[in-house]
């Protein structure tokens, strides 16, 4: 079928991009950030009537391996903490606030 690869119209001028973001963070703290970045691309990323804003899916790995592996390697955790731990951030307690989690 001409102008039609994978079952895409040529009318459809969207393609597929990944965005990547790693995060040096508890798992409470992923987890509502999941929520947050799907505020953002949905106005209401759960169950709703009507279309969503754009056309998203989330999926997360840590170090731990959770079952589904992204690539996050033992030298992609060592190279991820390595940039990322120099980094100054928030105390953790306020970090939990901002993102409306309970005290610890």
């Amino acid at each position: 079928m001409r102008g039609n690869v994978f079952g895409v119209s040529a009318a459809d001028r969207r393609r597929v991009h990944r965005v990547v973001v790693d995060v040096l963070a508890t798992e409470a703290q992923v987890d509502a950030l999941f929520d947050v970045i799907g505020e953002a691309l949905c106005a209401a990323p759960g169950d709703h009537d009507g279309p969503c804003r754009i056309a998203w899916s989330l999926a997360s790995t840590s170090e731990d391996g959770d079952g589904v592996s992204y690539g996050l390697g033992p030298d992609d955790v060592a190279h991820v903490r390595e940039l990322l731990a120099p980094v100054e951030v928030w105390e953790p307690e306020d970090v939990d606030r901002s993102l409306g989690l309970p005290p610890p």
